[in-house]
């Protein structure tokens, strides 16, 4: 295809031919003051652009630059991205303020270098050799504009893995998250972490409790909503392993306190949990449900399980009180029912 171009020179005074010929759907490029010719530019009546291909497939093609034309021959923007070799044989890169400085991609030995000297740049480099991994690396200048070592002179920034895996700090994660460092949930986010058992936990381990009792986590008999904080709870002789409400006086079967906000639980299975599991209150001061069935309810007196199920009342018979005490009363109660503090210690 020949073109024929007219074009007015400053101040418009007189016109010059440009003439040349090139291939249909590539840009033209000045070859001469008054000739054109090929450019590595294509464009397609689809919108398609490529850059040294003649056959675009996406919106904008860069795959006819050549398996290893080297440096100089990606895009630049404040960047560098070498193609270099095919991923499946070498690596290939993309770089934030970061310029590769010499390559051999067949050999794996490359350099990069921030591109402005004192400054800091990012490279993301595909492992090649068909793995799909993509790392990430910072860099620092060091002095040396010919470049640092790839990329042993990097810190590992992160890397995102074909199987789903994801490493933070670390180009080679051992598990679906591996973080080199620390991780911190944002102050007041309201953020959280749940783990496998369905537990979440929003706030760690100081060394103190955040509530007031040290629990175990329990199977209950029957429908584990019908229970409530601060039941009095006993062992099922009928069911191995569960616990109900108490029912009977002085029951030598009782085992702690449906916990209202435990500070420590406990779990002795190692299953996934249950959707019948109660914390059960061992040891601690707890809000126990209680009766005046047996008399008031004074500071300081022992309680023991009632009649009513779920609740404790006064211990006044000396020869029934081993093995059935419950705690002892931090509270009063002067008739009725209710609910009091109870420093939970079995006895």
């Amino acid at each position: 295809m020949a073109w024929l171009v007219l074009a007015l020179l400053a101040g418009g005074a007189t016109a010059q031919t440009v003439t040349g010929s090139g291939t249909s759907g590539t840009v033209p490029v000045f070859t001469g003051s008054s000739s054109v010719g090929n450019s590595p530019l294509t464009a397609t009546s689809g919108g398609y652009v490529g850059i040294r291909t003649a056959n675009p497939q996406e919106l904008l093609d860069l795959t006819g630059a050549g398996a290893n034309e080297g440096v100089g021959k990606g895009i630049r923007l404040g960047s560098y991205w070498e193609l270099g070799s095919t991923a499946y044989y070498a690596d290939a890169y993309f770089g934030i303020n970061a310029v590769l400085t010499t390559s051999d991609t067949q050999n794996g030995t490359n350099a990069f270098s921030p591109i402005y000297s004192g400054g800091q740049g990012m490279v993301m480099s595909e492992e090649g050799g068909g793995s799909g991994n993509i790392d990430f690396y910072g860099i620092n200048w060091n002095g040396n504009s010919t470049g640092q070592s790839f990329p042993s002179a990097f810190t590992p920034v992160m890397a995102l893995h074909y199987n789903g895996s994801v490493g933070i700090g670390t180009t080679n994660p051992g598990a679906a998250l591996e973080v080199n460092g620390n991780v911190k949930l944002t102050a007041n986010s309201g953020a959280s972490i749940t783990f496998q058992d369905g537990t979440t936990q929003s706030t760690a381990y100081t060394g103190v409790a955040c509530g007031g009792d040290f629990a175990e986590s329990v199977n209950v008999t029957g429908d584990r909503h019908s229970y409530e904080p601060g039941d009095l709870l006993v062992i099922d002789p009928k069911s191995p392993g569960k616990f109900l409400r108490a029912a009977q006086p002085y029951s030598t079967l009782v085992a702690g306190v449906y916990s209202t906000r435990p500070g420590y639980v406990g779990r002795r299975l190692s299953g996934a949990k249950s959707p019948d599991e109660v914390p059960l209150a061992m040891v601690g001061i707890v809000p126990v449900k209680v009766t005046a069935e047996n008399g008031p309810i004074q500071t300081g007196d022992l309680l023991v399980a009632s009649s009513i199920p779920g609740r404790a009342m006064k211990g006044t018979d000396r020869s029934r009180l081993t093995g059935a005490v419950v705690g002892k009363a931090l509270g009063g109660l002067d008739s009725g029912t209710g609910t009091i503090e109870v420093l939970v210690t079995l006895q």
